[in-house]
Formats: structure tokens, sequence, C-alpha cells
């Protein structure tokens, strides 16, 4: 039985505050030829906010850490049934082992039984698990693994001219007819950017009206923002999953677990998402890969951040799984962002620096790392989407890639993968 842990690396963000009273002007969007005007925070870009993944762990993340270097949630683990286990099956075992179910969803597709289950107090955690993941009746069990958002380096808006966003969003009718699954922190959907978008909010941590959070409203702005922040594709349906819990509002830091992000992209397939974006990184968990698998027999395209853990990481899941399109960072200049993760599963790069997105209340920041890159990438498949709704998965994959512009060593190569995105280019790739 598998044992994954989660150590997350995600969500690739070091956030910096803008420059002192600016005013940057935003590249119009392809119904509005006046360029509109955001009011920047006054601090200058000098004051980066640190990756809270990069300083010392504090007691309660010790207190977490698995022997692979991964983490989970401690008294919690996830218990995986076939999908023709009687229902009595998981109440027997749970009392069996002295846990208590509280939340339980049927996987899309195969209809795998996915139950959480918590280890009661002052019980051998090790033992329980060790005795929970010998018994034959659950298909396997694992422990819930953490996932955790960071926020990350601070210019201007060059994105959507860099990948030629403007004139493919205008072709493909602004993505509309499609839509966009996105499993992350809560967005902000009173924002100005965010308001006209056609956004649904599902709230899968505390099943609550979805709150505003960092990561996820800059995620979703980039996709389908709106009047003074345009995404690549604003026309887009937007199914926002919150299944991440922001834990300092301040850094944007959020963090979630593999029942939960599980349970998000289910979600997301279930409300028609045709694509879905993942801005996180982490180790391989075998809940988490086979409810990606579940979403590719769908033919749901699925995009995820390459990482921000530098050359010598290792591969970022589930970026590095089969099937999915990982994306690594760049910047104005084409230049790879030199966080980013190198590595031959890495399939294209986007702009990732220096990223102008909203922020819950209102606000405005620059903003980067895969996490931001991913989102540029989802947008334009949901360009391709809207303009054949039968490109399977793997034609969405080849049009992205053999239609990107090479960077660095000839062909494809483990810095930037095919090369940078080009959306019109893109378009040109389908019949």
């Amino acid at each position: 039985m598998m044992r994954a842990a989660l150590h997350l690396a995600v969500l690739c963000l070091t956030l910096f505050i803008g420059a002192a009273s600016a005013v940057a002007q935003m590249a119009p969007g392809p119904r509005n030829n006046t360029p509109p005007t955001i009011n920047l925070p006054s601090q200058g870009p000098d004051a980066a906010v640190p990756d809270i993944l990069n300083g010392p762990p504090d007691e309660e993340s010790d207190k977490r850490k698995k022997p692979d270097g991964g983490e989970s949630i401690p008294n919690e683990i996830c218990v995986i049934f076939a999908p023709s286990t009687d229902e009595g099956v998981p109440q027997r075992f749970a009392g069996d082992f002295d846990l208590e179910p509280t939340r339980n969803f049927i996987m899309s597709g195969l209809g795998l039984r996915v139950h959480l289950m918590r280890i009661a107090d002052g019980a051998d955690i090790d033992k329980v698990f060790e005795r929970a993941s010998a018994d034959d009746r659950p298909l396997w069990v694992q422990k819930n693994g953490v996932f955790r958002s960071s926020v990350g380096d601070a210019g201007q808006q060059y994105a959507l001219q860099q990948i030629h966003a403007d004139a493919a969003s205008a072709a493909a009718s602004g993505g509309a007819g499609v839509t966009i699954g996105l499993v992350d922190s809560g967005v902000d959907l009173n924002h100005e950017s965010l308001r006209g978008a056609h956004i649904k909010g599902i709230d899968v941590v505390d099943n609550q009206p979805v709150l505003g959070e960092t990561h996820g409203t800059v995620i979703a702005s980039i996709l389908v923002g709106q009047g003074p922040l345009h995404g690549v594709a604003p026309a887009a349906n937007l199914v926002a999953v919150r299944a991440f819990r922001e834990v300092d509002p301040k850094l944007g830091a959020a963090e979630s677990s593999s029942f939960l992000l599980s349970l998000g992209i289910d979600t997301a397939v279930r409300n028609g998402a045709q694509v879905i974006n993942l801005s996180l990184t982490g180790p391989q968990d075998k809940l988490v890969s086979q409810m990606i698998n579940e979403a590719l027999l769908h033919k749901v395209g699925i995009i995820a951040a390459a990482g921000n853990d530098g050359p010598k990481a290792r591969p970022a899941y589930p970026g590095a799984q089969d099937g999915v399109i990982a994306v690594t960072a760049t910047d104005v200049n084409d230049r790879l962002y030199k966080q980013a993760n190198h590595g031959d599963y890495i399939s294209v790069a986007a702009p990732g620096v220096d990223i102008l997105g909203a922020k819950p209340g209102g606000s405005y920041d620059f903003f980067s790392g895969t996490s931001m890159a991913t989102g540029y990438v989802t947008g334009v498949a949901a360009l391709l989407i809207s303009r054949d709704k039968n490109l399977s998965v793997t034609q969405l994959r080849k049009a992205v890639e053999v239609s990107a512009v090479d960077l660095g060593p000839p062909a494809r190569d483990p810095e930037f993968g095919a090369g940078r995105i080009d959306a019109a280019s893109a378009l040109n790739q389908l019949p």
C-alpha cells in the first residue's frame, strides 16, 4: 500500500509589492481600445515577502514530517474502497480501528469510494496506519498528505502581448462556451476584474460561500479577468473550486490535502470542466494521481505547474504525471525563472515573472512563479477548445507544444520544454 505524503512547494509565488504610487497601464482587451489604469500599492519592489517554505520549519511542521520528506495531517488517513463495496463496510472498518469517518466522496469514472477518517486521540498513529494498511477490505490506505501554497518576484503587464493572446482571444471569441476548472484557494468574486466574468464558486473545504483568498484570485484573473485586468480567455466559464484553505492572508499561503485536492478535481469534472488548472506541486500521491487519470479519461485536459524548487529539484507532481501538461515560467525577455525546476517532464514555458494579478479586496500586485505561467497555458488551452470542441487531450498538448517558440538549446530541452507558448500560433495548428 502506498504511504503517500505530499510536501508541497506550490503555487509558486514570491510576492513583490509594486512601485511607489505607481500606475500600470494595461494592454487593451479585444473590445476596448483605451488602456485602463490600475493603482498599485505604494511600497517599493525591494520589499520582498520571503517564501515561507525557505525559512526554518516551525514546530507544527516538524511534527508532521515523514521519512520521505513529505508531510501529512497527523491524525487523518484516506481509505479507498472499490465501487462494489457494501455501504456498511467502511463503517465496520472504521469501528475495527477506532477511526472516526468524517467525509467521503465517490470518484468520477471508476466510482472509487474515498473516505476520510480521523484517528482517535491518544492512539499510536503509526501503528494504527500500519494495521489499517494491512487490512484487505479497502483497495489502499494512505496518509492525508499536505499541499501548500506560498507567495513570490515583482514589473509591468507584458504576458498577453508576449504570447499574442489578444489576437488569439478575439479569433476564439474569448474562449466562449468552454468551462475551465480552477482548483485552488478561494476567489474574490466581487473584485472589479472578476465581477463581469462567468464564475461559479464552489467550496469543498468548508462547504460555505466562497471566500476571497490571494492565490485563487490571482490565477482567476489570469484566466478570465475583465475590465482593468484582462485574462487570456475572458469569455470562458470558470468553475472555481476552493480546495485550499488560506493560512496566511498576508503571504497568500494556503493548505490542502490529498483528500481535498482529489475532491476538488472531481468536483471540477462533475461541473463540466474541459480543462483544469492545477497551480501546485508536490511528490507523487496515489489518490491524486488516480483522480487525475480519471479526469484524463473524461477527456479533460490537465495543466499543472512544473515547480519552483530549483534546477536540481526532483520531478514535481502532478506536473510530471503522464498526460499532464507541465508548465515552467519565463520573464519578459524569455529568460527562465531562476527558481524553476528542470526536467524532461516539462512540456512548455509561459510568462510567469512579474505578473500583475488581482488580489482580494479590489487591489493588485505583482507575482512570479510557475503557478502564474500555468494560468496562461490553461487560458490558451481554453481558446483552443473553443475553436475545436472535439479536441482530444493528446491533440491539445500537441497544439500547445508544436506551436511554442523554441528557447534555450535547439529543440526540446529540460529547462523550457518545447518552448514558450504562442496563442496565435497554437490556433493555427488546428484544422
